[in-house]
């Protein structure tokens, strides 16, 4: 499957890259910029090469990567996501868009993260309020770890907890979470659910702090 991630950096990104290159999907890294997108991807194939992954990845701008894409992962920080989407809205069709984006916001005076609900009650529905209607959102991978993610010797012992209004969109969503050796994807229901699961992830954070662990979900 070709899977494009919009601002492909970071170790989260870097995770669901190299993960996904060696399940065999073929990946896009979008960015702003021509030359930056390419300069992570060259970053992005060194680092498959050194865990032994024989990656197919190649740079394109944003507005391109969801334009040659099935899938597309808004890697974006929540200040970003909506005004870069609302910029590239020309390149979306039918695909299916998975966002893991969290509107969070740091106290400086606790040092803690705090999350910041968003008027429409959470980032997947800012995100579908720009998108055509015919585009099929999924929210998904909130609560993963990043440096648990990007760790590619770690199986990822965890739940994903996916909210979307497309039975197959979430299907898709699901077996793209299961190709993560331990992964499992639950289906929470509807998108209009997500606000509940972006909202867990500030507490993740701040436990993964404070603890110095890689907290995540698991339900049982």
């Amino acid at each position: 499957m070709k899977i494009s991630l919009l601002g492909g950096t970071g170790a989260f990104a870097e995770g669901l890259v190299i993960r996904w290159a060696k399940a065999g999907h073929e990946i896009f890294i979008g960015s702003r910029k021509q030359e930056k997108a390419e300069g992570i991807t060259n970053e992005m194939l060194e680092k498959a090469k050194s865990v032994g992954v024989d990656a197919s990845i190649t740079g394109l701008t944003n507005e391109e990567a969801a334009k040659q894409t099935e899938v597309v992962v808004v890697c974006l920080p929540h200040e970003y996501a909506k005004s870069t989407l609302e910029g590239i809205r020309g390149s979306f069709t039918n695909q299916i868009v998975i966002t893991p984006v969290v509107p969070m916001v740091r106290n400086e005076e606790t040092k803690s993260f705090l999350f910041q609900q968003p008027e429409s009650g959470s980032s997947a529905a800012e995100i579908k309020g720009v998108l055509p209607d015919t585009v099929k959102i999924v929210s998904a991978y909130h609560n993963i770890p990043a440096k648990g993610l990007a760790n590619f010797e770690k199986e990822l012992d965890y739940h994903v907890v996916i909210c979307g209004d497309d039975e197959d969109a979430k299907k898709c969503v699901a077996e793209l979470t299961e190709d993560m050796p331990k992964l499992k994807a639950i289906d929470a229901g509807q998108l209009e659910l997500s606000g509940m699961i972006e909202a867990i992830t500030p507490l993740i954070v701040n436990m993964n702090i404070k603890h110095k662990h890689e907290f995540s979900i698991k339900f049982v």
